[in-house]
């Protein structure tokens, strides 16, 4: 063979080869499985309610995830005080200002998830807010007239402040009250009640036209600190015999009712709660099995307006706002838990004889107490709130309240030492300057003063009289820095 056909016969030879192998290798590769990547799912925006949102991934649900930091600081003077016997001090019991908290810190950490997805029923809303917290002193427990706590220490909490499922009109869950109206925005405390935390309900909104909208709702019992416990009196005007309280049952819930207008000049609204105030005696000659004795069973109930105009010709964001309430036998609709009871909410620590007021005050009306008698505390209270923005990163708040508590004649004409109560009244008045160097962050102060008038019925404890202001009076300050995200 020669040497030029020596050439070809090789580069046959390679070119057959070459194509075996692509053919070889295209019936290798047809065999093998195939194997596509899995589409990627990006978090989009929801622009649907506003701002924040975003799509759940593989779901038809907007989420809005926030929060906020908080950090209180405050000084409050500590006063003597004497405590009342319903208060669970003992009788007349001795507290001196060196037992009793001065200041206090808290740190707080606040989740909020707001989930919201369409139907042909409207919107479904669901919302959560979480709330940790750690305190000492005056923040841990606000010194308790009803507890007796008078120095907290130390101590770390968690609260669900909302959670709740809004659909077609209704609500169920921990939600704001549908009676109050002020805004729970002061840093201190106000003689006006209201809810920080929620109360559980189930609730009913109809919405018209022209921002008109009613609501009907069944609200928790047992979240009305006034309701779930009672008065007392020992020796009265008709008997010797002091009373005592067997079970205090939560039968039925509140009803609670609201008219409402929100317009570009402002809103109001107009609210009323019905309750039963539910209580057995505990008394032997009136016990039916047990310690629980006749049912006595009295309807609770308060009324309440409220009024917030915009004033934008001042500067924008400018408003006044107030709230007047009325109840018997629904104190915690109006005043909290008493008149200087100093939950975080209602008044402050004023020192004095202290006094914790209750919806009902049991009494014996005979010897024996075989016969048992009840009345229902009235109590009013109003309060406004004026804000100015000086510029839109500094706004002040001037805040007043009053509140007037009147107990039941019985309770009024027995001994203080033996559970009698005066009529009593009290007033607040607060102003805080807080500026936001960076939206959604405040740096604020508030100082406030707290003066209670009452007069007590009757006798006193010998020599306790000396110890303690009948009608004393305080201060407070507090700083707060707080950002919300």
């Amino acid at each position: 063979m020669s040497t030029k056909t020596s050439v070809a016969f090789a580069r046959h030879i390679l070119l057959a080869s070459a194509a075996t192998l692509v053919v070889g290798g295209s019936v290798h590769a047809a065999d093998l499985p195939s194997r596509k990547a899995a589409p990627v799912e990006y978090v989009r925006v929801c622009d649907v309610y506003g701002a924040g949102f975003y799509w759940i991934p593989g779901t038809d649900t907007c989420l809005k995830v926030g929060g906020r930091v908080r950090v209180d600081m405050w000084y409050t003077p500590a006063k003597n005080a004497v405590s009342h016997r319903s208060s669970g001090g003992g009788t007349g019991t001795f507290i001196s200002a060196n037992g009793v908290d001065q200041n206090g810190w808290y740190a707080r950490g606040l989740i909020n998830m707001d989930a919201r997805t369409q139907s042909a029923w409207g919107t479904v809303q669901t919302i959560f807010s979480l709330r940790l917290m750690s305190a000492s002193g005056l923040a841990n427990t606000p010194p308790g007239y009803a507890s007796g706590v008078f120095a907290a220490g130390n101590a770390s909490t968690a609260t669900i402040e909302a959670a709740y499922i809004r659909f077609a009109g209704f609500t169920v869950g921990q939600a704001a009250s549908n009676f109050s109206f002020l805004p729970p925005l002061q840093y201190h405390s106000l003689a006006t009640a209201g809810f920080p935390n929620g109360i559980r309900q189930l609730a009913y909104t109809a919405t018209f036209g022209g921002g008109f909208s009613a609501t009907i709702a069944l609200e928790n019992r047992a979240e009305l600190t006034n309701s779930t416990a009672v008065n007392t009196l020992g020796p009265n005007p008709f008997t010797a015999t002091a009373a005592t309280a067997g079970p205090v049952p939560q039968r039925l819930p509140s009803l609670v009712g609201n008219i409402r207008i929100d317009q570009p000049w402002g809103a109001a609204m107009l609210s009323a709660a019905v309750l039963e105030n539910s209580v057995t005696f505990g008394n032997a000659p009136l016990a039916v099995v047990g310690n629980a004795g006749p049912q006595i069973r009295r309807t609770g109930w308060a009324v309440s307006g409220g009024l917030r105009i915009n004033l934008p010709m001042l500067a924008q964001g400018d408003s006044i706002q107030a709230w007047v309430a009325y109840s018997s036998g629904a104190l915690s609709y109006v005043v909290n838990s008493g008149i200087n009871a100093n939950p975080a909410v209602s008044s402050n620590w004023v020192g004095g004889f202290l006094r914790v007021d209750r919806d009902l005050t049991l009494y014996c009306v005979n010897a024996a107490c075989s016969i048992g008698g009840v009345e229902q505390t009235k109590a009013w209270s109003a309060a406004a709130i004026f804000t100015h923005y000086w510029t839109p990163s500094l706004r002040s708040h001037v805040i007043g309240s009053y509140a007037r508590v009147m107990p039941g004649s019985v309770t009024r004409n027995t001994a203080w030492a033996n559970g009698g109560l005066s009529n009593a009244t009290t007033w607040t008045l607060m102003g805080s300057l807080i500026w936001s160097p960076v939206r959604n962050f405040d740096i604020g102060i508030e100082m406030s003063y707290s003066k209670l008038n009452q007069s007590l019925p009757l006798s006193v404890p010998v020599g306790l009289g000396t110890l303690a202001s009948v009608n004393p009076s305080n201060w407070t300050s507090r700083v707060r820095v707080e950002r919300t995200f």
